[in-house]
């Protein structure tokens, strides 16, 4: 006798009943590749799977920093002025509210479910990229509400002691 698994998604695939005229699709997936295109798929994989860059020990996602190449430790010390310890120092970086990905696409931006779904992918995916960057580290990806001074449901990366 065979066995029947299924290992669900990360994302609840009913997800797509809250999307506005989406019934003509009979998948996620689907209306997925046919709702984006290749090069908007691409992007977000580079957004699922971020640049991440370590100064001095302090973990950040790069898209987040701005400084000018060769400015890092600049950055990194400026940041030290401001606030007292590193994972105040990677928050402060790294923290993000999730609406602000989508500027000037407010259609969804009401809907929590749709906000926590995303929210939820990103967590999983930029967990699993730092713990194979430092699989050494104690390295928290979490989402909550209003992180480190960010609006509504929002993500950070930083590294607790363990």
């Amino acid at each position: 006798m065979r066995e029947y698994n299924v290992y669900r998604s990360i994302i609840d695939k009913n997800i797509k009943k809250e999307f506005k005229d989406s019934d003509w699709c009979p998948s996620l997936m689907y209306y997925g590749t046919r709702q984006c295109k290749i090069d908007g798929l691409i992007a977000a994989a580079y957004l699922f799977c971020p640049e991440i860059i370590e100064i001095e020990g302090h973990i950040f996602i790069k898209e987040f920093c701005n400084f000018e190449e060769g400015e890092e430790i600049k950055f990194l010390n400026e940041l030290k002025e401001q606030y007292n310890n590193k994972k105040d120092i990677e928050m402060s970086v790294n923290s993000w509210s999730i609406g602000e990905f989508f500027l000037g696409d407010i259609e969804l931006m009401d809907n929590e479910n749709v906000l926590t779904e995303f929210g939820k992918a990103l967590v999983y995916f930029w967990k699993r990229r730092v713990e194979e960057l430092f699989p050494n580290r104690n390295i928290i990806v979490e989402m909550g509400m209003e992180l480190f001074g960010e609006s509504g449901l929002s993500i950070t990366l930083y590294e607790e002691k363990k």
